[in-house]
Protein backbone atom coordinates (compact mmCIF):
# COMPACT_ATOMS: atom_id res chain seq x y z
CA UNK A 1 0.00 0.00 0.00
CA UNK A 2 1.66 3.46 -1.25
CA UNK A 3 1.37 6.52 1.72
CA UNK A 4 -1.45 8.11 -0.18
CA UNK A 5 -3.26 4.73 0.49
CA UNK A 6 -2.70 4.61 4.25
CA UNK A 7 -3.16 8.14 4.57
CA UNK A 8 -6.53 7.97 2.94
CA UNK A 9 -7.48 5.30 5.49
CA UNK A 10 -6.41 7.11 7.96
CA UNK A 11 -8.36 10.25 7.15
CA UNK A 12 -11.30 8.22 6.71
CA UNK A 13 -11.14 6.33 9.98
CA UNK A 14 -10.88 10.49 11.38
CA UNK A 15 -13.90 11.13 9.87
CA UNK A 16 -15.95 8.02 10.80
CA UNK A 17 -15.07 8.42 14.45
CA UNK A 18 -16.05 12.03 14.05
CA UNK A 19 -19.43 11.57 12.41
CA UNK A 20 -19.33 8.64 15.27
CA UNK A 21 -18.97 10.64 18.17
CA UNK A 22 -21.71 13.11 16.78
CA UNK A 23 -24.46 10.14 16.05
CA UNK A 24 -23.64 9.26 19.94
CA UNK A 25 -24.04 12.11 21.56
CA UNK A 26 -27.78 13.30 19.44
CA UNK A 27 -28.98 9.47 20.39
CA UNK A 28 -27.85 10.04 23.77
CA UNK A 29 -28.99 14.15 23.87
CA UNK A 30 -32.49 11.96 22.56
CA UNK A 31 -32.88 8.74 24.39
CA UNK A 32 -31.38 9.82 27.67
CA UNK A 33 -29.38 6.78 27.39
CA UNK A 34 -25.72 6.79 27.70
CA UNK A 35 -23.79 5.38 24.85
CA UNK A 36 -21.36 2.22 26.11
CA UNK A 37 -18.86 3.15 23.49
CA UNK A 38 -17.73 6.55 24.86
CA UNK A 39 -17.25 5.90 28.78
CA UNK A 40 -14.41 3.57 30.70
CA UNK A 41 -14.86 0.30 30.89
CA UNK A 42 -15.44 0.69 34.49
CA UNK A 43 -18.47 2.12 34.14
CA UNK A 44 -21.83 0.39 34.64
CA UNK A 45 -24.02 1.99 32.43
CA UNK A 46 -26.93 0.46 34.08
CA UNK A 47 -26.15 1.80 37.74
CA UNK A 48 -24.73 5.50 37.19
CA UNK A 49 -25.56 7.80 39.70
CA UNK A 50 -26.24 11.05 37.09
CA UNK A 51 -27.10 10.02 33.84
CA UNK A 52 -29.18 13.32 32.65
CA UNK A 53 -26.11 15.33 34.03
CA UNK A 54 -23.14 13.33 32.13
CA UNK A 55 -25.20 13.59 28.52
CA UNK A 56 -25.78 17.14 29.46
CA UNK A 57 -21.93 17.93 30.13
CA UNK A 58 -20.54 16.09 27.33
CA UNK A 59 -23.10 16.96 24.65
CA UNK A 60 -21.25 20.03 23.48
CA UNK A 61 -18.39 18.47 23.91
CA UNK A 62 -19.21 15.35 21.26
CA UNK A 63 -20.53 18.00 18.98
CA UNK A 64 -17.38 19.89 19.08
CA UNK A 65 -14.77 16.89 19.04
CA UNK A 66 -16.87 15.44 16.71
CA UNK A 67 -17.48 17.84 14.38
CA UNK A 68 -13.15 19.37 14.41
CA UNK A 69 -12.73 14.93 14.03
CA UNK A 70 -14.61 15.33 10.35
CA UNK A 71 -13.47 18.39 9.52
CA UNK A 72 -9.70 17.96 10.34
CA UNK A 73 -10.07 14.36 8.20
CA UNK A 74 -12.20 16.49 5.80
CA UNK A 75 -9.10 18.71 5.16
CA UNK A 76 -6.36 16.06 5.10
CA UNK A 77 -8.26 13.81 3.06
CA UNK A 78 -8.42 16.63 0.29
CA UNK A 79 -5.17 17.65 0.79
CA UNK A 80 -3.55 14.36 0.53
CA UNK A 81 -5.32 13.71 -2.74
CA UNK A 82 -5.51 17.12 -4.35
CA UNK A 83 -2.76 19.89 -3.24
CA UNK A 84 0.75 19.56 -2.41
CA UNK A 85 1.70 20.79 0.88
CA UNK A 86 4.65 21.46 3.31
CA UNK A 87 5.35 18.69 5.66
CA UNK A 88 4.64 21.73 8.48
CA UNK A 89 0.74 21.48 7.33
CA UNK A 90 0.20 17.72 7.40
CA UNK A 91 1.84 17.87 11.23
CA UNK A 92 -0.46 20.12 12.44
CA UNK A 93 -3.33 18.94 11.21
CA UNK A 94 -2.57 15.64 13.08
CA UNK A 95 -1.24 17.78 16.18
CA UNK A 96 -4.11 19.84 16.01
CA UNK A 97 -6.24 16.27 15.97
CA UNK A 98 -4.37 14.71 18.64
CA UNK A 99 -4.96 18.01 21.02
CA UNK A 100 -8.75 17.14 20.22
CA UNK A 101 -8.81 13.65 21.17
CA UNK A 102 -6.55 14.61 24.60
CA UNK A 103 -9.25 17.32 25.19
CA UNK A 104 -12.19 14.83 24.76
CA UNK A 105 -10.89 12.21 26.46
CA UNK A 106 -9.96 14.45 29.67
CA UNK A 107 -13.62 16.03 29.60
CA UNK A 108 -15.10 12.35 29.15
CA UNK A 109 -13.01 11.29 31.95
CA UNK A 110 -13.97 14.65 34.53
CA UNK A 111 -17.75 14.09 33.57
CA UNK A 112 -17.93 10.11 34.29
CA UNK A 113 -15.78 11.00 37.36
CA UNK A 114 -18.50 13.75 38.12
CA UNK A 115 -21.87 12.38 37.05
CA UNK A 116 -21.25 8.36 36.99
CA UNK A 117 -19.06 7.57 39.90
Amino acid sequence: MTDAGFTNIFDIIEILAGLYIIYSGIKMKTTGTISSQLVGKDIDILSVRDPKGFIDAMFPFNMICGLLFVILGGVSLYIDNYMKVELWVNLAITGTLLVVCIIFAYFTKVSQDKYLK
